[in-house]
């Protein structure tokens, strides 16, 4: 049984790791740049990587799948061969952690509030008056503090 080691390595690491030709065309991309960016590897497998950098390139902004515009933090070494030239660039990327933390916080939020929307709408069923009143308390909550949430520097 052949084990890939390297490449078990790589796709554990937390750290998003793309892996360009020097034209910017991607041959690496592991779980976590999947996870930061939005793009699946074999979407981004053989395209360029200028698609995450938006017009003009503020210093370590990138744009996700979504359209949605991120701060990373960022580290780049080269990709040399056998004989020492250069063939390429390897990025590693993560959040800063003040973004981790609202990342980390959004995220159960949302579904916080797509849940209780859920129910206001009363798609599993009919509610009565206390229960709606107690389900809109909830969703004003978790509005203020996403609002909160969002004005995380």
């Amino acid at each position: 049984m052949s084990v890939d080691l390297p490449g078990m390595i790589v796709q554990s690491v937390g750290e998003a790791i793309v892996g360009e030709t020097l034209d910017g065309t991607v041959v690496l991309w592991n779980r976590a740049a999947e996870q930061l960016y939005g793009y699946p590897a074999a979407e981004m497998i053989g395209q360029r990587a200028d698609r995450l950098y938006p017009p003009g390139r503020p210093d370590g902004e990138r744009i996700r799948r979504d359209g949605s515009r991120i701060r990373v933090c960022s580290r780049a070494a080269p990709i040399v061969d056998h004989a020492g030239v250069t063939v390429g660039v390897a990025t590693t990327s993560w959040l800063p952690e003040n973004d981790r933390l609202g990342h980390d916080l959004r995220t159960p939020l949302n579904a916080v509030l797509g849940f209780t929307e859920t129910l206001l709408m009363r798609l599993p069923g009919p509610l009565n008056d206390e229960q709606e009143h107690q389900l809109r308390l909830v969703r004003t909550s978790a509005e203020q503090l996403l609002a909160r949430i969002n004005q995380l520097p």
